[in-house]
């Protein structure tokens, strides 16, 4: 192993907010020494990380860490795999990279000095460059480029305006100004408008630092930090092991390297990963730790707990073979490939889109509302209707499959109708069985385990199907991939629809019964998967209330160790978690300088 000797900042984990600590850190502080430990391995110009089009392929790679959730009675006995990022970039590498922005309630629902809306737009604007609005909460001048991509698929995006129009939907305004809910718009995504590449962090951030020689600043791959080293409640250095070549392995730990940290150790390993890391340095439940054989340093119970998620589903349906759709260049066909190579250095074509065109932030009619039963409706006035700009449920046209396509007819074209369920109330916990890094720590995500949990899903599965049955470019629902309803319902999948004099005002809704609701939500439990934004498992809160960290990302009851992720999340946010994550990144940059005692450059208020 090669590191800095005795560096000023250890960073454990090198994935979305970790590429932004360590690159404004080492770039604005040029005399602080900052070490980045990343258990993955190095991305640069990886075309799976680069490529946008490559964000189905990659879920299976080495790029991601699959976790697997203890099996559960409300899904039906299914144990639910749930993947992060593994390599530098973390998660920002392999996501959906849809641009969402969280609600401007949900920062102050977080209830926490610094970290309300107000106090999180300069971050908001700081990290984008954002080119398809010049509106006053978006950045000009970010390293993180937003645009509609390099491929827009234009049949399906105008016939989704007309459905959502039809349906009584705004269309085209701004749904990510952090206040405005309730509307479709033409999607936004993490992609460079000229080259086509994605926006992670780890090539947006920090590569461009490393490729430059930045000599301050140097990345440990393929190393995994076994523990954070307390003395007294100090955090002075870490043990690091070679990263398994499995994901996770019985096999005994090799011994290990300790790295010293002169100031600072930031924990940003994920929500995941990160409290099993505090567990394994002594900080967390002493039950738990005791049963996992560590002594416990720091009596902490919040950690770990407060799982939070959201739910993610989809329809299919066969669509017009005019529509252009990445299926066939996923299975390698020859000439879907030559157009797509040929176009890529272009920055165009299907390596340059997340097919996502279309998609809004939308909340239940009074009409909707009153069929979705008493305990949501309480939760709907208490929670819901103060709050007008957070969304129940975050409906998309993708034309890329949410389900295996070998299970579907061949030599047909299909698109998935998705949608996530936004405020999960259900929580869940991760935490460790053994000091070793290499184990399995026990994930409980304990999905839908809330009953309030399931209108929302039912909900969305009507309002995403009424959206594909009134476009005209659909031919016909897949029944496999819809619920199975009570024989002679209504609401029965239709395989064929005749386009021919096609009339958008003569559909009509479709008609559920009760019992055609009881299966929707059979089909939601057997079917809904993770969106893979886990959050809230390093809490910031006060101990008292299950809090790990303060404000100032401190880890109660210790000193110079911090953690900056997305488990620092203590409540859901209404939106893909990327933004967040990046902001959490921004704001932690900070609050480290503050801590150092070190001003970032001023003129750093942008790009690197």
């Amino acid at each position: 192993m090669t590191f800095s000797c005795e560096p000023d900042v250890i960073i454990c984990g090198g994935g979305s907010a970790a590429c932004i600590i360590a690159a404004r850190l080492a770039k604005g502080t040029p005399r602080l020494n900052i070490q980045v430990i990343e258990a993955g391995e190095n991305s640069l110009l990886d075309p799976e990380v680069i490529r946008p089009g490559n964000f189905k392929p990659i879920q299976s790679t080495k790029r991601l860490k699959t976790y697997e959730s203890i099996a559960s009675p409300h899904l039906g006995g299914r144990a639910v795999p749930i993947s992060q990022g593994h390599g530098l970039g973390g998660s920002s590498a392999v996501n959906f990279m849809m641009y969402t922005r969280a609600s401007a309630s949900d920062y102050n629902d977080w209830n926490q000095p610094g970290w309300t809306y107000e106090d999180l737009v300069p971050m908001m604007k700081k990290l984008e460059t954002c080119h398809y609005t010049s509106g006053p909460n978006h950045g000009t001048w970010g390293p993180i480029a937003v645009s509609y991509g390099g491929h827009v698929e234009k049949t399906v995006q105008n016939d989704g305006a007309a459905a959502v129009q039809d349906m009584g939907y705004n269309y085209g305004g701004d749904m990510q100004d952090f206040h405005s809910c309730g509307g479709f718009m033409p999607y936004a995504k993490y992609i460079d408008p000229v080259t086509g590449h994605r926006q992670d962090t780890g090539h947006r951030y920090l590569h461009p630092l490393l490729c430059a020689g930045y000599p301050n600043l140097k990345v440990l791959f393929n190393t995994t930090v076994k523990r954070v080293v307390l003395e007294n409640g100090v955090a002075v250095a870490v043990e690091v092991v070679p990263s398994s070549a499995e994901p996770f392995s019985d096999k005994p730990m090799p011994a290990a390297t300790t790295i010293s940290a002169k100031k600072l150790v930031i924990v940003s390993c994920g929500s995941l990963a990160s409290p099993p890391l505090l567990e394994r340095s002594g900080v967390g439940n002493p039950e738990i730790l005791k049963a996992a054989g560590v002594e416990t340093k720091i009596a902490l119970p919040g950690v770990g707990e407060n799982l939070n998620d959201h739910y993610l589903l989809g329809v299919v349906c066969e669509v017009d073979e005019k529509v252009e759709t990445p299926e066939p260049l996923y299975v390698k066909d020859v000439e879907c490939g030559k157009k797509a190579e040929a176009l890529w250095p272009t920055g165009k074509g299907l390596w340059t889109t997340n097919t996502v065109d279309l998609a809004g932030k939308i909340r239940p009619t009074e009409k909707q509302l009153s069929k979705m039963g008493a305990p949501f409706k309480k939760l709907w006035d208490e929670y819901y209707a103060p709050r007008a700009d957070k969304p129940v449920v975050i409906s998309a046209i993708m034309t890329s499959l949410l389900c295996d396509a070998s299970i579907l007819p061949a030599g047909k074209n299909y698109f998935s109708g998705a949608y996530i369920s936004c405020y999960p109330q259900s929580k869940g916990s991760v935490h460790i069985t053994s000091p070793s890094c290499y184990a399995h720590p026990r994930l409980d995500a304990n999905y839908a385990s809330n009953p309030v949990d399931i209108p929302p899903l039912v909900w969305g599965y009507k309002v995403t199907r009424e959206i594909s049955r009134r476009m005209e470019c659909v031919l016909g629902e897949v029944a496999i991939c819809h619920p199975e309803f009570p024989a002679g319902s209504k609401a029965a999948p239709q395989p064929a629809i005749d386009r021919n004099n096609f009339d958008i005002k003569k559909i009509k809704d479709l008609e559920y019964t009760e019992e055609d609701d009881k299966a929707i939500e059979q089909w939601a439990r057997n079917n809904l998967m993770t969106t893979w934004h886990v959050l809230g498992t390093c809490a910031m809160r006060p101990k008292e209330k299950g809090g790990v960290v303060d404000a100032n990302l401190l880890v109660h009851g210790t000193r110079n160790l911090m953690v900056a992720d997305m488990s620092i999340a203590p409540e859901n946010v209404g939106s893909n978690t990327y933004n967040t994550a990046m902001i959490i990144g921004e704001k932690a940059a900070t609050l480290a300088a503050e801590f150092l005692g070190v001003d970032l450059d001023s003129k750093l208020v942008g790009r690197l």
